[in-house]
């Protein structure tokens, strides 16, 4: 293996002489000298745990940043956007499924590897303003994250990541300090739902988007409802109650259409959200208190658009990842009746 790839991790616990506890998210795996863990990117050498993807990257596009999405996190412009190998979820509908089903350790070109500081080098020369890190789970480039986000605050490009929001509170609290600005957390059902399907407590992802909410980040949170397994109505209420609770009445909820992938037709979901469905989950969020619920997959649809809350008159009109009118002041008001409508431009 390439020793590019190959770096310390930050935050790990000794159990023993053969065992060493992983502290990046919340399965906390404890690893023996030469196993990896559920993620696969964390190893154990000689009693340490190593990242083995740290800027080892799958795949690299320049997207703009409603395609996170972030709807109220600078609109309109472009991030940089990577990823890596593997996953710490197992979710059976995974639309990345071909980087995130994948053993880090079959891919070890040179060719892969891009320092933080061309990264940054490629951001500037497509004229990115901000950085994501996406596709797969962030957090599994934790380390090389951090380099990342230093470097891009000093030439003034914002930090995104495209999360479950599995991480540990130390990860989650030194990814603030560090230069991450907004989080996009995936909510993908309730309790039993989670834990069935993708084996994990979504208590956890709760806390850390409350906490990072607290650190001063930008959240926004994304559900994709797969009909027949998350899309009944006690769901899309508790989601939306536990948002206005947790995270306020103007935190943003994406609801997003499933298209089937990968293993979908083994679980028997083979059919794509109806729009009743998603439709059903707008009114819930907003008979809740949200201020912000959008539809997303579902091209040309008015739910995709921003509404202020105090006027009703539209401030941003979208088409998929296009802006095609933006009514806001320069501060993030509404250009009709000055209400702050909390996007930061």
């Amino acid at each position: 293996m390439n020793s590019e790839f190959i770096k310390i991790g930050k935050f790990q616990k000794t159990i023993n002489n053969s065992i060493t506890q992983c502290l990046t998210c919340e399965h906390r795996c404890k690893i023996s000298d030469g196993n990896v863990g559920i993620c696969r990117t964390r190893k154990n050498i000689n009693g340490e745990i190593f990242t083995t993807v740290y800027g080892k990257i799958s795949s690299l596009s320049y997207n703009p940043i409603e395609k996170k999405p972030f709807f109220h996190f600078h609109p309109g412009t472009t991030a940089i956007t990577i990823g890596t190998f593997s996953c710490n979820f197992d979710c059976f509908w995974c639309q990345n499924w071909d980087i995130s089903k994948q053993n880090p350790d079959n891919f070890n070109s040179k060719n892969l590897f891009i320092s933080p500081e061309e990264l940054i080098k490629l951001a500037k020369s497509r004229l990115s303003e901000g950085t994501s890190i996406s596709f797969n789970e962030p957090t599994l480039l934790f380390e090389y994250s951090l380099e990342v986000f230093k470097l891009a605050k000093k030439e003034g490009l914002y930090n995104t990541y495209v999360t479950n929001g599995y991480m540990t509170e130390k990860v989650l609290r030194s990814l603030a300090e560090n230069g991450l600005d907004a989080l996009n957390i995936d909510i993908k059902g309730n309790q039993e739902f989670v834990k069935k399907y993708c084996k994990v407590d979504v208590e956890k992802v709760w806390r850390n988007a409350k906490l990072a909410k607290d650190l001063g980040m930008h959240i926004e949170i994304t559900t994709l409802v797969i009909p027949g397994m998350n899309s009944d109505h006690n769901t899309f209420k508790e989601i939306a109650e536990r948002i206005n609770r947790d995270l306020g009445n103007e935190t943003p909820w994406h609801i997003n259409r499933f298209l089937p992938a990968y293993k979908s037709l083994e679980y028997g979901a083979s059919k794509k959200t109806p729009l009743k469905v998603l439709e059903s989950a707008y009114e819930i969020g907003k008979k809740v208190g949200l201020n912000y619920v959008y539809v997303g997959n579902v091209p040309s649809h008015k739910y995709e658009n921003t509404y202020c809350p105090n006027c009703g008159k539209m401030v941003i009109k979208r088409y998929i990842f296009d802006i095609n009118k933006l009514n806001l002041t320069k501060d993030g008001k509404c250009a009709n009746c000055n209400y702050d409508l909390k996007i930061k431009l």
